[in-house]
């Protein structure tokens, strides 16, 4: 055992050896090598690049999560509790009629709104920041952007909400003061709209229907049978963008009209498709030229030196163990075009992200290379490298003591 450990570190030095003697050879070896890998890396930084940052913008927008309620139903509590339990659900609030869920808003300076869109909301709704406070009760609401700068409020301020009904064929008119409490970012909602808690939905959507809602100070009216409640709509997000096609289809089977921003979300796979491929392909081309290059130039270093390996299996040095003789200089050569490939690939990175920077956010990037997949990478390159240096390996071993004295 000692012995062969011995002649493996002599093998492994020789070929070490060899390779810095004849550098010129082992530069192009590791050129040839890093003229494959550097554009792999970097088409493959530009895909995970590319469909990361796309990825997290559509992750980003809760809109690409919602699902969209396009007609009125009748939905039931207990329906809803089983949807809420599904785990590709993320956030779920039932809604009342479309028709019903709209008011006017009035700031104390005497901007107004008409017909501003009413929208439930509850804890965990993704239209909101970590820092936006969400309305509770009967007294508080949140605003678009849009909505806040056309009435010149803000979080804090307080506005007045306006319904109007018709009851006894008299015109009726109930003003609500409203507390503002957030104003959402520009990017969450487009268009004048305010968030609400559910139970002041469903008093707005009594009232509208000739009954008396104590809670909001209306005496007027039919008195309300209280019962099992049923909605006609729902405000639906996924709990991730990979639930979201299938969420929806889930609810057409069942019946329901609902429409995802799914064009956004085919596009992002598209292009995650059409690189992988297109990496692939090159992939495949390049490696298999890399390797049969390097192969055949392996198996004639070896045939160049076949005086001087037949002398050391004269010397008693093992068939098999001087085999490794191409190997430990494939593995080298390799190790040496794997760092040239990533001095050019960081390079090449670092040009392509200043050039869009522009265009990109904080953490975004238009190339980036993972980790992982470097290391994955370069552990490739040295296993085909030493695949490659089976052909020299076999070489080696057809290898006869008496080749060295044929020439004396």
């Amino acid at each position: 055992m000692r012995e062969t450990l011995r002649q493996l570190r002599l093998v492994g030095g020789l070929a070490g050896r060899d390779l810095f003697h004849e550098w010129r050879v082992s530069l192009c070896l590791a050129l040839a090598i890093a003229a494959v890998l550097a554009p792999l890396l970097v088409l493959f930084g530009l895909k995970s690049g590319i469909v990361d940052t796309l990825t997290a913008r559509l992750k980003s927008d809760p809109r690409n999560l919602e699902i969209v309620w396009r007609l009125n139903a009748s939905l039931e509590p207990g329906w809803l509790e089983r949807l809420r339990a599904n785990p590709q659900v993320g956030f779920a609030v039932p809604s009342t009629r479309t028709l019903a869920a709209t008011l006017d808003l009035a700031a104390a300076d005497g901007k107004g709104l008409q017909d501003v869109d009413l929208i439930p909301t509850d804890k965990g709704d993704p239209l909101f920041g970590a820092d936006a406070r969400i309305p509770e009760g009967l007294g508080e609401l949140a605003l678009s952007f849009e909505a806040a700068g056309k009435l010149g409020v803000s979080a804090g301020m307080s506005v007045e909400g306006i319904v109007y009904r018709n009851l006894h064929q008299q015109r009726q008119v109930l003003r609500l003061p409203l507390r503002v409490s957030a104003v959402l970012a520009e990017s969450r909602y487009s268009g004048w709209g305010a968030l609400v808690a559910l139970p002041l939905l469903e008093a707005l959507e009594r009232y509208r229907d000739g009954y008396a809602v104590p809670e909001l100070g209306v005496a007027d009216g039919t008195s309300h049978t209280s019962g099992s409640p049923r909605y006609a709509r729902l405000r639906l997000y996924a709990r991730s963008l990979e639930a979201v096609p299938g969420l929806a289809e889930s609810l057409r089977g069942q019946g329901y009209d609902v429409s995802i921003r799914g064009k956004d979300i085919a596009l992002v796979r598209n292009i995650d498709h059409a690189l992988s491929f297109l990496f692939r392909l090159i992939a495949g081309v390049g490696i298999a030229g890399c390797v049969l290059s390097l192969g055949a130039s392996l198996w004639a270093n070896v045939e160049r030196k076949r005086r001087e390996l037949a002398l050391l299996r004269l010397v008693g040095i093992r068939n098999r163990l001087l085999a490794g003789f191409p190997a430990v200089q494939a593995a080298g050569v390799a190790a040496a075009g794997v760092a040239l490939s990533f001095a050019a690939y960081f390079a090449a990175a670092e040009a392509i992200d200043r050039i869009f920077r522009a265009d990109l956010g904080r953490d975004e990037f238009v190339c980036r290379l993972l980790l992982r997949d470097g290391v994955t990478a370069s552990l490739l390159t040295e296993t085909l490298a030493v695949l490659a240096a089976l052909i020299a390996m076999a070489a080696v071993l057809r290898i006869e003591p008496g080749e060295s004295l044929r020439e004396v």
